[in-house]
């Protein structure tokens, strides 16, 4: 499929989603502050969020934005047209891992004519990627009704940021956004920290993939630090990054094999870890007891 196929092929996906979702409510007036409250806490007032607003009371409709039913969060021709993205047709570890041997198969490839056959499908699935993560983005902040939660969502996805251009990360931004980010966007903060922390697109592209003993790499635990929980100013030190760094040690991606040979979740041998393409691997970390802000975390 080219590009400008699956272009077309996804924007017919989003028309339909729109054409088929049912015409909004005419606008009836309301109170200025209420009009307020939920232009403040959706995407924007729209007739049918104000509609929704006038039959649920403002304290109904306050709480069903903070515990929203997943179940209801889409009308069901939008929900179809997003499970039939083509993303939604496999686990993004796999999607990555068979993409990752394309990549590799070219880049080894002498003859630059076939190298340019062979990486070509690898560019258009980079491509694709980035479209469908746009569009399916665009489908929920238009029609979910957890409009507060699609807000958070995008709201955490730029606190805890990672290049949707960075190869290969357009494979891997989708699943970020809908299992490291959403899920925890109303929730709890150290949620977020440690999904973000386990995610590897993180782990790309703040480099702690190579983050290894003997070769110790400081730049997640810095961004960890500085702009994603304490902040510049806040009272940690350089011997902080580094010992967080050591901790860190390990975390990392492996686009090697898919399945991945024995029992996933879980641990294995020697204290090593893996879910799907995330790993812990021990002999790549840095062994005993580390002081990281005054507290000793034992090795």
């Amino acid at each position: 499929m080219t590009l400008w196929k699956l272009m077309a092929t996804l924007l017919g996906l989003t028309l339909v989603a729109c054409s088929q979702t049912d015409a909004a409510p005419p606008v009836q007036a309301v109170a200025a502050a209420d009009y307020r409250l939920v232009d403040r806490l959706t995407w924007g007032a729209n007739a049918s969020e104000l509609a929704r607003f006038r039959q649920l009371g403002r304290a109904a409709w306050i709480e069903a934005q903070l515990r929203p039913v997943t179940a209801a969060a889409l009308p069901p021709n939008v929900a179809a047209v997003l499970d039939a993205m083509p993303g939604a047709a496999e686990p993004m570890g796999k999607r990555a891992t068979e993409m990752e041997a394309v990549r590799y198969a070219a880049v080894h490839t002498s003859d630059p004519e076939e190298r340019a056959r062979t990486y070509a499908p690898y560019s258009l699935a980079l491509r694709a990627a980035t479209i469908e993560v746009q569009a399916r983005t665009l489908l929920r902040d238009l029609y979910s009704q957890d409009q507060l939660r699609e807000q958070m969502t995008w709201f955490w996805f730029n606190h805890f940021n990672v290049r949707l251009g960075m190869p290969p990360l357009p494979l891997m931004v989708g699943d970020y956004v809908e299992t490291a980010i959403r899920p925890q966007a109303l929730g709890r903060f150290c949620d977020l920290v440690d999904a973000t922390l386990r995610h590897p697109a993180m782990l790309l592209y703040l480099n702690n993939a190579g983050n290894t003993a003997g070769k110790v790499n400081e730049n997640y635990a810095r961004e960890l630090l500085e702009l994603h929980t304490m902040g510049v100013g806040s009272g940690y030190s350089q011997t902080d990054v580094q010992a967080l760094a050591k901790v860190l040690t390990g975390a990392g991606v492996d686009l090697k094999t898919w399945p991945v040979p024995g029992p996933v979740p879980g641990p294995g041998a020697g204290g090593s870890f893996r879910n799907g393409i995330f790993v812990f691997d021990p002999a790549r970390h840095v062994g005993g007891d580390k002081t990281l802000l005054g507290t000793k975390i034992k090795a």
